[in-house]
C-alpha cells in the first residue's frame, strides 16, 4: 500500500463484498469507513475515519452519499479506493470549499457523530470507532458521547474541567473513559484543549498505552459532524 505524503493511500479489492461500512457527513455527502468487518481489511492498510475521496480513479470528495455508495456498488473490479485520513489536529483541511467551512463556523450544535480512527494497537478497542451524542444528558455543562459497542461499562466521551474537581493535571481535559470512572485520572485517551466541542481540537491527543503503563502522545483520525446510520458494503452487489 502506497502512502502519498498527505497521507492518501490506495486499496484494491479483487471481488465483493468489500466487508466494511461507511457513513455520511451531516449535509449528505461524502463517506467514511465506520466500522470494518473483514480483518482482511486491517491487514491491508484500512483505517476507521479515513474517508473515501477516489472510486477507480474518479474523484467523489463532496459528492452526496448516496452517489459515492451507488458508484461503488457498480464499479468494475478489481475496484481501487482512494482514502483521506481525517485529522483535525493542526489541519488546514485541503481541498475544502469555502462554503463547507463557513458552514461548519456557523453550526455550533453538538454533532450526533464522532468517529475515531488511529489509536495505538493496545488502546484501539476502546478509543477508535463511533462516538454517538447522548442527548439527554450533559456532564459538567457540556455535551457528552458514548461509544457504539456492547460494554456493560459504557465508554464515554466528556468534559472533565479542572476547576472545582481538584485533578492531578489542573487542566482542563477532553477525556475519553468508562462511564465508571468519570471525573478520575483513568482514561484511555485525553486532550488538554479547552473548547466546546470535541470536533473543534486542534491539539493532538494523548492515548493510553497499557504495554508500558503511560500516556503517549497520538494524532488520532477523527471525521466529525457525521450521521450514526451506516451504509454496508457487505452484500454482493
Amino acid at each position: 500500500m502506497a502512502t502519498e505524503s498527505n497521507g492518501a493511500y490506495e486499496i484494491t479489492w479483487e471481488a465483493k463484498p468489500l466487508g466494511f461500512s461507511i457513513v455520511m457527513d451531516t449535509t449528505g455527502r461524502n463517506a467514511y469507513v465506520s466500522s470494518i468487518q473483514k480483518t482482511q481489511n486491517l491487514d491491508k492498510g484500512l483505517k476507521l475515519a479515513a474517508q473515501i475521496i477516489a472510486i477507480n480513479g474518479e474523484n467523489v470528495k463532496g459528492l452526496k452519499h448516496q452517489d459515492i455508495l451507488g458508484k461503488i456498488k457498480g464499479a468494475r473490479l478489481p475496484m481501487v479506493l482512494k482514502f483521506q485520513p481525517r485529522s483535525f489536529a493542526n489541519e488546514k483541511r485541503q481541498n475544502q470549499a469555502p462554503q463547507e467551512e463557513e458552514e461548519e463556523e456557523e453550526d455550533n450544535s453538538p454533532p450526533p457523530g464522532l468517529l475515531f480512527g488511529g489509536a495505538v494497537h493496545s488502546a484501539k478497542n476502546r478509543v477508535n470507532g463511533m462516538f454517538e451524542l447522548v442527548t439527554n444528558e450533559q456532564l459538567h455543562g457540556r455535551h457528552i458521547w458514548q461509544r457504539r459497542d456492547e460494554e456493560k461499562d459504557p465508554i464515554i466521551l466528556y468534559w472533565y474541567p479542572a476547576k472545582d474537581l481538584g485533578h492531578e493535571t489542573n487542566e482542563n481535559i477532553w477525556m475519553i473513559a468508562r462511564r465508571s470512572k468519570i471525573n478520575s485520572e483513568q482514561g484511555y485517551a485525553c486532550c488538554k484543549q479547552d473548547i466546546e466541542f470535541p470536533h473543534q481540537i486542534t491539539e493532538k491527543w494523548w492515548v493510553y498505552e497499557s504495554n508500558v503503563g503511560t500516556f503517549a502522545e497520538c494524532t488520532l483520525e477523527i471525521a466529525a459532524k457525521v450521521s450514526t446510520n451506516e451504509s454496508g458494503l457487505n452484500d454482493e452487489n
